[in-house]
């Protein structure tokens, strides 16, 4: 297992010219926030238009099919891409959208028309995507869909679709896309009446209300360069009477459970490519104890908090570890379903113990954000919001089901749930 991280003299040319490419595509004023809230419009359009920029490159979904609009680039040169965005604090991919969870199953049971129709204004940046799969009766248990998507009596081709979904998106609604997972037969086995959809964000009957208190992000989507993997807001959406023509369907009628299978192997870490970004809070927690005179006086006066100092470094390089054998395995081509998850599992849970020790040395600045008692802007502020949200990609108790059935241990129930 090869964890260097050294260019070798093909990637370093390739990283020149991926360099001079972000010297000159970059948006004036782009700015990098540290609390994915504060992203005014502007800011965003402006992501958007480095994603359609990266799109036009092939750089958006650099290792797909170039058929599509994708690079075909191979594992090392999109370790280099993702690598020099991250030195760029850039990001990579530049903003939140959940598009890359419906190319999978596009790609896998889509009909070629849809695969003309779907991927390339995916694949360009030209488009937004929400994933609409949690529902209040649905999180955990993603097959417990009530929202229906029943076929019309007279006009056979279409779907009528009741119901909500909830916490779901994120700025700036509506997308111009909706993957979203139905109920398609109230009458039919589990996982046996299930309908995918890649519909419309605009269809009649569609209404979206934010929720403002939920948490803007996971800990995983605020610890790196930037924030704009961060949904910042999250909503619900509610369907009254939304008329779907078939031909958004993914797959067959009564193929959702397989689409849905597909998506979330992705969202739980299947197939990472390239290598985690440093943990960047942790790195900033690191500065704040050897060079603010305030942070270092209380470490001298509580010696004792060196031992959560010293647990904030140990856990971080652990997470990164994770992410380097992750990456690893992507690259030499091995299929390892449970690797995601256990980086995921592993996430959630240091990051519960990361915040309370960041909160222990740092004390009540940890918590204060935009006044003179602030440290490193929003950073950490942001990332205690962040460290408590367990239930997005799946809470810790789903991921350890998912490891284990990986793995091949425990029940078994005839490969679903």
């Amino acid at each position: 297992m090869d964890f260097s991280l050294e260019y070798t003299e093909e990637q370093e040319d390739f990283a020149k010219e991926v360099r001079e490419w972000i010297k000159e595509n970059v948006p004036a004023g782009l700015v990098n926030l540290r609390d994915p809230i504060k992203k005014t419009y502007e800011q965003w359009q402006l992501r958007r238009e480095l994603g359609r920029r990266l799109g036009k490159k092939g750089w958006l979904y650099a290792g797909l099919s170039s058929q599509y609009g994708g690079g075909g680039l191979d594992a090392e040169h999109r370790f280099v891409l993702s690598q020099e965005f991250e030195k760029a604090e850039i990001g990579y991919p530049p903003f939140y959208d959940s598009a890359r969870l419906a190319v999978g199953p596009i790609l896998s049971l889509g009909t070629d028309e849809q695969k003309e129709r779907f991927l390339p204004p995916i694949f360009r940046g030209e488009v937004t995507t929400w994933q609409l799969f949690t529902e209040p009766e649905a999180g955990t248990d993603e097959a417990n869909q009530q929202t229906d998507a029943l076929r019309h009596e007279k006009e056979g081709e279409y779907f009528i679709i009741n119901g909500s979904k909830i916490f779901v998106g994120g700025l700036y609604a509506p997308p111009d896309q909706l993957l979203l997972l139905t109920r398609s037969d109230r009458e039919a086995p589990r996982h046996d009446n299930l309908a995918m959809f890649l519909a419309p964000g605009n269809l009649e009957g569609v209404s979206i209300t934010p929720l403002p208190l939920f948490v803007s992000g996971t800990l995983s989507q605020v610890i790196g360069s930037t924030v704009d993997q961060a949904p910042a807001v999250k909503h619900q959406v509610f369907f009254d009477d939304v008329k779907v023509h078939e031909r958004y369907l993914i797959g067959g009628e009564r193929d959702g459970w397989r689409v849905t299978t597909a998506t979330l192997d992705v969202e739980h870490g299947g197939g990472q490519v390239g290598v985690p970004p440093e943990n960047y809070v942790v790195t900033r927690f690191l500065d704040q104890c050897r060079s603010n005179p305030k942070i270092v006086k209380r470490l001298e006066e509580n010696p004792q908090l060196l031992e959560n100092m010293v647990n904030v470094y140990i856990g971080s390089e652990i997470q990164r570890l994770w992410g380097l054998r992750n990456s690893w395995l992507s690259g030499s081509g091995i299929r390892a379903p449970y690797a995601g998850p256990q980086l995921g599992l592993y996430t959630k849970m240091f990051g519960g113990q990361m915040i309370a020790d960041i909160a222990r040395v740092l004390g009540p600045c940890t918590f204060t954000e935009g006044t003179e008692w602030g440290l490193e802007e929003d950073l950490f502020e942001v990332t205690q919001r962040a460290g408590l949200c367990f239930a997005p990609a799946g809470t810790p108790e789903a991921q350890k089901i998912i490891i284990s059935r990986a793995l091949t241990i425990g029940r078994q129930p005839g490969g679903r749930s």
